[in-house]
């Protein structure tokens, strides 16, 4: 009968350290997804000021290069710097351009 008694006190014991754990764990996840939920929400809100921003647009001419565009727009800057740029802003998958095509530049 001492034995029985003994591994109830154990049983109970075990169940009372999976219910801790399983509060811990669940607190840890609600404080880590409330953390992330905080950092997209600030990560949203300077994507929607961006959006706002105005940019400078011209259209391809005839045998024009995003280089050519550099020279004349930002001389002062480096051309692979601000072709980069042109590139990410427009979304192209390269650095060659067509006549007609406008395209909008950093400020």
């Amino acid at each position: 009968m001492a034995q029985y008694a003994l591994a109830q006190v154990s049983t109970q014991t075990a169940n009372a350290a999976a219910a801790r754990f399983v509060r811990s764990a669940t607190i840890v996840a609600v404080a880590t997804l409330a953390v992330i939920g905080f950092v997209n929400g600030q990560a949203a809100t300077a994507t929607n000021d961006q959006s706002k921003a105005e940019f400078t647009y011209v259209t391809v001419l005839a045998g024009q290069s995003l280089w050519q565009i550099a020279a004349e727009v930002a001389p002062n800057e480096d051309p692979r710097d601000f072709i980069a740029d042109v590139v990410s802003l427009n979304a192209l998958t390269s650095a060659e351009v067509v006549p007609g095509q406008r395209i909008a530049l950093p400020n």
